[in-house]
């Protein structure tokens, strides 16, 4: 069972994979008028023209052929839970050479016209963000507009001019985050253009892993702060640097969380003053996740030794453990600790990426997944909720087809000895939401979106020749351009070299 979001009193689950959501249950703030919070549930075999009762939308493409390769396969991998739902990563993603084709005939089988369709990215800026702007050009025939600030970060004030592009409009947004193959680590990226090799592999999202760095070098730190060890009692105690104690001392912006970590009244009651740090008895929560964890002793940690009263402690020859023992960094988890900054210290639009990941940072540093990869699904999550409600609280789009889709970008970086390779770009979807002309409106949520994309036919014979089409741009004969001298009347001519 998917995890579940409370919103304004509104629980929301997934229901299966053939969940479609009206507006009305998942946003917070001012909804449009006569939204409605029910539950629509549809067959996923169904043409998208079907989706909306009353036939809101007139199919022009014929219904799809299944092209669901996944089909009868069961993913092997559980979703991944995250803060604004789960994410299925297994038997979800498809090369973004896929996606577009199958997006653009889903598109025409909702009733956008084949030449009117104006799509817009919301992506980074990253030069491996060309292939798939290239893809879109090509199958939706018109140069993306754009949707996106750095990160994946979504410029939300840019619907109305976008809205004045075409008849029928698709939003597609995707952060990103670089994968190398050989390593299989995410959040790194092959720089074809620089020639050391030893700096060509690079960070992916850089805007990502520069946000995080600070955090990660805050959260390491304290982790080589705090030490834990079983007494010959049993009791477990935590020995705690007086800089993580002190606000004066504090130089990481670290809070820990003592209600959870230590025994109540622990923190009042220390069972051990040193020089540099205090020792306390750890509380049964934080007790019972060390007894979970199977570990094998490491090298003493020198805080502590030379005490009397903790050379009695140590009489079982158990000796202190830091938390920053790989075996044992997991013991400080996101519920012990939070970051004293938080999104009220990062105002206006140029902070938005921070301030928007700041409040999931332990989630993120603590989540077994890679934390670029972890904070690039937050940023897809949060910027789709924010971009489908300001769609539906702005006239730009309205009785007007239109679409937002949002995923996750993945790059995969190319192979090193070939230089003319384009990234194998992957794309994760997450949810979409459709209105149309009559007003209609949905979020369909990933099982139903993933659905959907696979029973579109990956041919679209509406799409360009590229390479035909640069050739013409130098073959044609060109229209002349003049300029209109306003002064004495007269058009001149401007000569091309």
């Amino acid at each position: 069972m998917a995890r579940q979001r409370l919103v304004s009193g509104v629980v929301l689950g997934l229901v299966g994979a053939t969940c479609i959501m009206s507006l009305g249950t998942l946003f917070v703030g001012p909804r449009p008028a006569g939204s409605s919070s029910k539950v629509i549930r549809y067959n996923v075999g169904l043409h998208p023209s079907q989706m909306f009762p009353g036939g809101a939308a007139t199919a022009t493409a014929p219904p799809p052929t299944p092209m669901n390769n996944a089909a009868g396969r069961k993913p092997r991998m559980p979703p991944i839970p995250m803060p604004f739902g789960d994410v299925s990563v297994d038997m979800t993603m498809m090369r973004f050479s896929h996606f577009v084709p199958r997006l653009y005939n889903f598109c025409r089988g909702l009733g956008m016209t084949k030449g009117r369709i104006m799509p817009s990215i919301g992506f980074c800026a990253d030069e491996n963000q060309g292939f798939p702007i290239i893809t879109i050009t090509k199958h939706f025939g018109a140069y993306p507009f754009t949707h996106g600030y750095i990160g994946g970060i979504m410029a939300l004030d840019r619907h109305g001019p976008h809205s004045h592009h075409g008849d029928d409009f698709v939003i597609i947004h995707a952060p990103h985050v670089g994968y190398d193959p050989d390593s299989e680590k995410y959040g790194i990226y092959r720089r074809r253009q620089m020639a050391d090799p030893h700096h060509s592999m690079s960070t992916c999202c850089g805007k990502v892993a520069g946000t995080l760095a600070p955090y990660v070098d805050a959260y390491e730190k304290a982790l080589g702060r705090i030490s834990v060890r079983e007494a010959k009692d049993g009791v477990v105690l935590l020995n705690i640097g007086n800089s993580l104690l002190n606000e004066e001392e504090d130089d990481l912006g670290i809070a820990l969380n003592f209600d959870r970590l230590l025994e109540p009244e622990a923190l009042e009651n220390p069972l051990l003053l040193q020089s540099t740090s205090v020792v306390y008895i750890a509380s049964k929560e934080f007790t019972d996740l060390y007894r979970s964890i199977k570990t094998q002793p490491s090298n003493a940690s020198p805080g502590g030794q030379g005490s009397q009263v903790l050379g009695d402690l140590d009489a079982s020859g158990v000796a202190w453990r830091s938390l920053k023992d790989p075996s044992l960094k997991q013991l400080l988890n996101k519920d012990f600790f939070s970051f004293k900054k938080t999104a009220d210290d990062l105002p206006g639009e140029a902070n938005r990426f921070e301030r928007t990941l700041v409040p999931h940072m332990p989630f993120i540093l603590t989540h077994p997944a890679a934390p670029e990869f972890t904070a690039a699904l937050i940023i897809m999550q949060a910027e789709f909720d924010r971009g489908v409600h300001s769609i539906v609280t702005s006239d730009a789009y309205k009785n007007r087809n239109c679409m937002l889709i949002s995923g996750l970008n993945i790059d995969v970086a190319p192979p090193g000895n070939d230089l003319e390779a384009f990234p194998q770009t992957m794309f994760l979807p997450w949810a979409a939401y459709v209105q149309l002309e009559d007003g209609s409106q949905r979020v369909i949520e990933q099982d139903a979106l993933v659905s959907l994309l696979h029973k579109q036919p990956l041919e679209n014979k509406d799409a360009l020749d590229v390479e035909r089409g640069f050739a013409a741009l130098s073959t044609h004969q060109m229209k002349r351009i003049v300029f209109h001298n306003t002064r004495d009347d007269k058009m001149d001519e401007v000569r091309v070299v």
